[in-house]
């Protein structure tokens, strides 16, 4: 963490969902070395008030504090929201057009994707990312990603995607990302436990392929990533060059492991399930990216009862409590049941289940003693939410993202009243608005007049 984020020793006064439970109770909290060293009734918490103490106590009266939220799916490379060559598209000819025009992007765009992503994760209370990575069709687009996490202060994770297969102008071949993701990980740019080796999907890579992602991440200390079980058109690549459903192919293969993530299992019978909870897997669930591209209704609530860990992805959407929503909403209409899943599963899955998923699970997602502080603190008294009767349910059901007022990362003040403290905001602002203008104009669109036009030595950015 940059030290020019000021640390924070105390937060006095403040509502805060305490422990597994997130019981709303009135506490001080005392913080050090980047972790939760206290939890008091409020007023009999330790006195410091920062001077001398290394850092600054923050008055909590009036505000909520929970857990960072965990953004367990992400693309950071989505630069052109309602850019309308892909709406309405589903997911295959989706993919198709994305991979067309990224083929324009380089260096500078994801790192731009990297940073304004992050850093707009993180004002949104996602204290934890995961970036899942690809394509790589031009030299140093993960060392440009990786400088753009770090520069806003968001507790990340690297997800580098491997896509051998259909689209060859945004492919690599399976040698080459393998030296690329051993360089990443030996020589010390990703540390092991945030690093995953991420095959895209078995449409974007060759069966086999799993087995070596398998045998690359035991080699580098290291977890698994995928999309899988997302469509019928998917199923069906599985059964032709496997003979066996997605979850079942994996696992022959040996993909199915206590590190491994798989992100979205919308199709998914009752034996893939048990077979999740056995060899201890965990799921991401995409609400809004769900419903957007049509892909039906992941079983959400029978992997919660198995006992499998089912955790929460934006996948190109924004607001973790948007999603949230979502979750319960999408399952109470499809079961016609509102008891499908509960606030308190949405809460878990935005953020201890999410940390479990991420090999996190005792480290954050909870405010504990011993957990780091990894905490948001929201407006608990505006009249968008008044009377708050249950913070719980007014966080998941009444809250939006304006509502946050700071947010904190390993006990470091990240943003303040809305604000970054280590990125300048207004100039990042620009220089998206200039990047995007141009890379706009390279894929063949003119830019609206709403959108910066851009200055003459970004025109020709990659």
């Amino acid at each position: 963490m940059s030290p020019s984020a000021p640390p924070v020793v105390a937060i006095r006064n403040v509502t805060a969902l305490v422990g597994e439970d997130f019981t709303p109770r009135v506490v001080d909290l005392a913080l050090g070395d980047g972790r939760i060293t206290g939890i008091a009734p409020a007023g009999q918490g330790e006195a410091a008030d920062g001077a001398g103490a290394g850092g600054a106590a923050l008055d909590g009266r009036g505000l909520l504090a929970v857990p960072g939220f965990a953004d367990v799916h992400d693309h950071f490379r989505f630069l052109t929201p309602g850019l309308p060559i892909g709406e309405g598209l589903k997911l295959d000819e989706y993919l198709r057009v994305m991979w067309q025009t990224g083929q324009a992007m380089g260096p500078t765009e994801y790192r731009l994707g990297a940073r304004l992503t992050a850093l707009q994760r993180l004002k949104m209370g996602m204290t934890t990312v995961v970036d899942h990575c690809y394509t790589f069709h031009a030299p140093g687009l993960d060392e440009a990603s990786l400088e753009g996490y770090a520069e806003c202060g968001v507790r990340w994770l690297y997800a580098r995607g491997i896509m051998t297969r259909p689209y060859e102008p945004v492919c690599e071949t399976w040698d080459a990302a393998a030296a690329r993701m051993r360089a990443l990980v030996e020589d010390g740019r990703v540390p092991a436990d945030r690093f995953f080796v991420a095959p895209v999907s078995i449409r974007q890579t060759h069966p086999d392929e799993y087995r070596r992602a398998r045998d690359l991440a035991d080699a580098l200390g290291c977890g698994l990533y995928t999309h899988v079980s997302e469509t019928a058109a998917e199923q069906e690549v599985w059964q032709r060059e496997c003979g066996a459903t997605p979850i079942r192919a994996l696992d022959q293969l040996g993909f199915l492991t206590p590190r491994t993530v798989l992100v979205h299992c919308v199709i998914l019978d009752d034996g893939e399930i048990a077979l999740l909870r056995e060899r201890g897997c965990h799921v991401v669930h995409c609400p809004t990216n769900h419903m957007k591209l049509a892909k039906g209704f992941t079983r959400v609530p029978d992997l919660l009862r198995a006992g499998v860990n089912v955790c929460i992805g934006l996948d190109g959407s924004s607001d973790m409590l948007v999603e949230m929503r979502s979750e319960l909403g999408m399952h109470a209409a499809h079961r016609l049941d509102p008891t499908a899943v509960s606030k308190l599963d949405a809460l878990r899955m935005a953020t201890i289940n999410g940390a479990r998923a991420l090999g996190l699970g005792e480290t954050t997602g909870l405010i504990a003693p011993g957990r780091a502080a990894d905490l948001v603190l929201i407006d608990l008294r505006s009249l968008l939410q008044t009377p708050v009767v249950d913070p719980v349910y007014a966080l998941v059901y009444a809250t939006h993202a304006g509502l946050i007022r700071h947010v904190l990362v390993d006990g470091r003040l990240v943003v303040r009243d809305g604000r970054s403290t280590l990125v300048d905001e207004d100039a990042l602002l620009e220089e998206a608005e200039a990047i995007v203008a141009a890379y706009l104009r390279r894929i063949g669109f003119e830019p609206g007049p709403w959108l910066a036009p851009a200055p003459a030595h970004l025109a020709g950015s990659y």
